[in-house]
């Protein structure tokens, strides 16, 4: 992955952050991050070009669930951690271990 495309993927964040800030309301955060992304967007390869261009079109932040893009193919910041059941299955077994007892 090249500095240009990484860097259009944190725009796309950006982007996403600008729209849920301004509940979907035109802003100049969003102008500015789009002129950016333009910029980004004529530095990349054809090859990251066309991988872009191969992806579902999206409509941050109105899609459910609403989380921000994915950077990179790293986890999302703002998932919730799943809790771990130490010698349990499910949270269910736990409840009715502890109760049980």
């Amino acid at each position: 992955m090249t500095e240009e495309f990484a860097h259009y993927r944190q725009l796309e964040r950006r982007l996403w952050m600008a729209r849920w800030i301004h509940e979907g309301s035109e802003s100049p955060e969003e102008d500015t991050t789009l002129d950016e992304m333009e910029e980004t967007w004529l530095q990349l390869s054809d090859e990251e070009q066309d991988l872009l261009r191969r992806e579902p079109p999206k409509c941050w932040p109105t899609e459910s669930p609403s989380w921000p893009p994915q950077l990179a193919g790293g986890p999302y910041a703002l998932a919730p951690m799943p809790w771990a059941y130490e010698g349990f299955h499910s949270p269910l077994d736990a409840i009715l271990d502890a109760e049980a007892a």
